[in-house]
């Protein structure tokens, strides 16, 4: 490793150091000697940071191929903005990272990328057409991302993978502190058959404002994004301003005018500046990528469970109204949702709500 990346990896590894702090030193500093005559550079950065910050980084300059080892024996592989394998894409974003740390396929950071943000409170409507986006774009091609936050983030990722496809996630903070710590499992999913990527080295937690700083990265990265449901006060909403700034193609699913969870999408919908897709059709066609024919899976059905198919085609319904519906007893209804459900025919959604 060059002693320019050493000296990057070492600065980030410091969080009093701001983004341009660390600048501000490596282009003070940078010559092949920097970790040995570190200790009389005081003068040239004090303006930058004080005396105890700088005895703080002179105590670790010993440690740095130690630091450096220790993160790659955990399998994560650094890239720093003078790598060759550093995504083009990340040098035009605001503040590029001066380093990267990642777990998983490399060759994804070019790939056919379009990520899927929303709201972590996604209705039973936002559930369905994220998990529907997801499985169609992945076996049309493209690689999925998304922030592996609660919500439409998780959903998409899974939907992915569901599909053997190639997800990636950009995180918020470091590796040793995965967020929210019930998608931890899911963040070992990724890494093994996708990419996972921070700009945060493993030790560093994420704070607030880390979370829509990252989003600029989802929109650097994806050819387009796509938003399923989010409201006014959606994080996505930022996500959605960088990839405007950054001339990706914006893509926005229409949702109910009576849900605050849609009011953020349907808001971008009368601004008029984004493309307003219902199905994956609108999203090849703008990308001019050809649509591949997806082959619906068979489902052999009893006349019972026709019946339930059937009507559960008109959309979701509750119990009760299934029940009204058919000539089923309660307890003859309940073994055949259940047994339905098992099978993945149907789905059961909160409330008691059933849907296909």
């Amino acid at each position: 490793m060059k002693v320019e990346e050493k000296i990057l990896i070492f600065l980030d590894s410091f969080d009093f150091l701001t983004h341009k702090k660390r600048e501000l030193i490596f282009d003070r500093l940078n010559d092949e000697n920097f970790f040995e005559t570190f200790i009389n550079k005081f003068n040239e950065i004090e303006d930058l940071i004080n005396y105890a910050q700088f005895s703080k980084m002179f105590a670790e300059i010993k440690n740095i191929d130690k630091y450096i080892n220790n993160i790659q024996n955990k399998d994560i592989k650094i890239l720093t903005r003078l790598s060759n394998e550093y995504p083009i894409n990340f040098l035009n974003v605001d503040s590029p990272p001066h380093v990267i740390y990642c777990k998983g396929d490399l060759s994804l950071l070019n790939g056919n990328n379009i990520a899927i943000v929303g709201t972590r409170r996604p209705t039973n409507y936002g559930k369905t057409i994220t998990e529907k986006f997801a499985r169609e774009l992945t076996l049309n091609g493209f690689n999925i991302i998304s922030g592996l936050a609660d919500g439409v983030d998780t959903i998409a990722h899974k939907a992915c993978l569901q599909e053997n496809g190639k997800t990636i996630s950009i995180l918020a903070g470091g590796f040793d502190y995965i967020y929210p710590s019930t998608n931890l499992s899911l963040s070992d999913k990724i890494a093994n058959q996708g990419l996972l990527i921070t700009e945060k080295p493993p030790h560093i937690k994420a704070l607030q404002y880390d979370f829509p700083i990252r989003n600029r990265l989802i929109a650097a990265l994806s050819k387009g994004v796509l938003i399923t449901e989010a409201s006014l006060q959606s994080g996505t909403m930022h996500t959605k301003e960088y990839a405007i700034n950054y001339g990706k193609e914006l893509f926005v699913v229409p949702g109910n005018i009576t849900s605050s969870a849609s009011e953020g999408c349907n808001a971008l919908i009368k601004d008029l500046r984004i493309n307003m897709v219902t199905e994956i059709g609108d999203i090849l066609k703008v990308l001019h990528t050809p649509q591949k024919k997806i082959e619906q899976k068979s489902i052999q059905l009893s006349i019972d469970e026709a019946i339930v198919y059937n009507l559960l085609k008109d959309g979701e319904k509750s119990f009760d109204e299934i029940l009204v519906n058919t000539n089923f007893d309660i307890k003859t209804l309940s073994n055949l949702l259940t047994m339905m459900s098992f099978r993945g025919i149907i789905k059961k959604l909160a409330g008691n709500i059933y849907s296909i």
